[in-house]
């Protein structure tokens, strides 16, 4: 707080044109001694001790010295109404009002007042340092569409952008809902951070957010490309994305290759999450010999109905009216494998009459 001395080193030219009582001097001078020996605590008892006339020079130099007293010594409280009152008093400068209406916004983001703080701060010069206090007091109050042209205002100033800046900014127009926006921010700091898994991960929640899946998907294929370390619940995120870009084909081969890696555990959940994505990509073969394997392993009535509809469509009757069979078996109600056995049958009937009509041309 370089002001603090420099304030007691220049009360003596202030007073030169105003009247103050010895007893203010000479507390003063006591409450100087006191804060170069470290002892503001005790600085700022002398001055509380006195009593100024109201509404005088006196009253507002004290005032002041009092402020930034107690700021030195953590009474942060105390100094912002000091100084407040300071302010108020008439007696200040245009100077000394604009230094320390600044220094009564720094007080007040330190309370966790922002509204008070940008009160203070109005009317300053639009300084970097201004700027900084202003943003931080709208981001408190979570007015990022405040914030954020001032920080734009800000960075434009600046030969180099910090990471937390460039982190600020990812958030403020995340939290505005402008995703591409954050992207393109967040690539800034992809770009320093290249092998930071977590900066990709975040581009592509943000790609993701603004609606473009295949851009999130190929944002996590890239890392996995470049090796860099994900967990487990990463790498399904990056399978889901590949079913949500409308790339499950991308996804299947995506999962065996980290089944055969060891990178996924090659468990029943897997092996089902890779049979729907066969089927999903309209694989039909691979699905249902993927889906067979499940039925004949699990017996689970689900899987058999799946493999009866994969083999409908394959127009492969023999094995659909086996697998509904076995689904019967296997729990799945009468109702539901009878409306399938009448689909097989349409099914079966159409292509009869289509095959009859292609032999009487």
């Amino acid at each position: 707080m370089r002001w603090l001395s420099l304030l007691f080193c220049l009360y003596c030219g202030m007073i030169a044109a105003q009247t103050v009582e010895p007893e203010v001097l000479r507390a003063l001078q006591q409450a100087q001694a006191a804060q170069n020996k470290g002892e503001h605590t005790r600085g700022l008892q002398l001055l509380e001790a006195l009593s100024p006339e109201q509404g005088s020079f006196a009253e507002t130099l004290v005032l002041r010295n009092k402020a930034y007293l107690a700021w030195q010594a953590g009474q942060t409280q105390k100094a912002a109404g000091y100084l407040d009152k300071a302010l108020q008093g008439g007696q200040l400068s245009a100077e000394e009002k604009q230094e320390d209406s600044l220094n009564l916004g720094k007080l007040y983001l330190q309370l966790k007042q922002p509204v008070q703080a940008l009160g203070a701060l109005k009317g300053q010069p639009q300084t970097s340092e201004v700027l900084q206090l202003s943003i931080q007091a709208w981001q408190m109050q979570g007015r990022y569409d405040k914030a954020l042209p001032l920080a734009e205002r800000y960075l434009a100033g600046q030969q180099k952008i910090s990471f937390e800046w460039l982190s600020f900014m990812v958030a403020a127009h995340a939290n505005l809902k402008q995703y591409d926006k954050a992207a393109q921010w967040q690539r800034r700091i992809l770009k320093r951070e290249p092998d930071t898994y977590s900066h990709w991960k975040q581009l592509a929640g943000l790609q993701q957010a603004a609606g473009n899946a295949p851009a999130a998907f190929a944002t996590l294929r890239m890392a996995y490309s470049k090796k860099l370390r994900m967990e487990a619940q990463d790498l399904q995120q990056m399978l889901a994305l590949a079913t949500a870009a409308g790339q499950p084909w991308q996804g299947a081969r995506l999962l065996q290759q980290l089944m055969d890696d060891g990178k996924l555990p090659n468990d029943k959940k897997q092996q089902e999450t890779l049979a729907q994505l066969y089927w999903q990509a309209r694989e039909r073969g691979k699905a249902i010999e993927l889906y067979q394997q499940l039925a004949e392993r699990d017996n689970k009535a689900e899987h058999w109905l799946i493999l009866a509809q994969l083999a409908m469509q394959q127009q492969n009757w023999t094995l659909s009216g086996q697998a509904l069979d076995s689904a019967q078996r296997a729990g799945a109600s009468r109702k539901q494998v009878q409306s399938w056995r009448d689909w097989l049958e349409s099914s079966k009937e159409a292509e009869n009459i289509a095959r009859e009509g292609m032999a009487a041309r």
